[in-house]
């Protein structure tokens, strides 16, 4: 899904937004990096980082694959084709050390009762091959606390676009169209259809895109949001929580706006690099104005 931006600006602004709390009280991001990308990837969605290596992929409606590109030829792609596996609405990639998942739960207008994450094993990834095809294994699941199916563009808060892999379990952000809120809920790597788990909400203030997650030692993680309000402004959320904890958005948080929509392309993914350092992706804009091209933005938290 894209969003219309009136206009360019040229210059990109990077400032704090003013909820800063406790521990996590950072100042400003600094820009390390910025990426230009295949055109392949001009709605690139969901995103991981590892070992200099990007994974990323379209999203509605296109291709159901994965292209893996790293930093030193960003435009350089290699394809992996999901056997069986069909792209409605591709929003958001996890990793664990063995498995990859894909969220095929994008649902702008409400309705959708087919919200599926494909997992695939890394084993069966040959990094070295420009193009392979490699078996899936889906995972279903629905909101139980989800009545109403009728159509809403816009205007409801069942969308989803972010997830992370932890502790053995799959976690989902809702992108809440309606409140601007978030919901955590969990899933376990069972086969069939299940309920998602509701864990807790928060008000989050911008619709949730992208989420990742990254272990500081053994008894706590860091977790990332990405997003964006109504007015094109893009934000980033950071939280730590103890590992054994199941609520995690209860903890002290900061949220840092890093600009705007019109000068950063769409963001709808973001991967640590470190804990102090991640990159967002951005879907390609354009307008009457002008166009940013779909890019990578690697960021260090001063």
């Amino acid at each position: 899904m894209k969003i219309i931006i009136a206009s360019i600006l040229s210059v990109l602004f990077l400032t704090s937004c003013a909820t800063q709390v406790a521990n996590l009280a950072y100042e400003d991001l600094s820009v390390e990096s910025e990426y230009i990308i295949s055109n392949q990837l001009d709605e690139i969605s969901g995103l991981q980082y590892e070992d200099n290596l990007f994974y990323g992929f379209n999203d509605s409606e296109g291709e159901p694959e994965i292209y893996t590109f790293n930093l030193d030829d960003p435009e350089s792609l290699k394809t992996i084709r999901l056997k069986d596996a069909k792209n409605v609405d591709w929003e958001d990639m996890a990793m664990s050390d063995s498995l990859i998942f894909i969220g095929d739960f994008g649902n702008n207008i409400g309705n959708r009762k087919d919200q599926t994450i494909y997992t695939v094993r890394r084993a069966d990834i040959d990094l070295s091959k420009e193009n392979q095809t490699i078996d899936t294994r889906p995972i279903s699941f629905f909101y139980p606390e989800q009545k109403n199916f009728d159509k809403q563009p816009y205007q409801h808060d069942f969308d989803m676009e972010s997830m992370v892999y932890f502790n053995d379990e799959i976690h989902l952000f809702t992108k809440e169209w309606k409140s601007e809120k978030t919901h955590h809920f969990t899933l376990d790597l069972v086969k069939g259809i299940q309920p998602a788990w509701l864990v807790e909400d928060f008000d989050l203030g911008f619709l949730a895109t992208g989420a990742d997650v990254i272990q500081l030692n053994n008894y706590q993680s860091r977790l990332a949001i990405v997003g964006y309000n109504r007015d094109g402004e893009v934000f980033l959320m950071l939280t730590d929580f103890k590992n054994k904890d199941k609520k995690w958005l209860d903890n002290p948080h900061t949220i840092i706006k890093i600009g705007e929509a019109d000068q950063l392309g769409q963001v709808e993914g973001v991967a640590f690099k470190t804990a102090k350092a991640l990159c967002i992706s951005a879907e390609a804009i354009n307008s009457d104005l002008g166009s940013i091209k779909q890019n990578v933005r690697c960021m260090r938290i001063n």
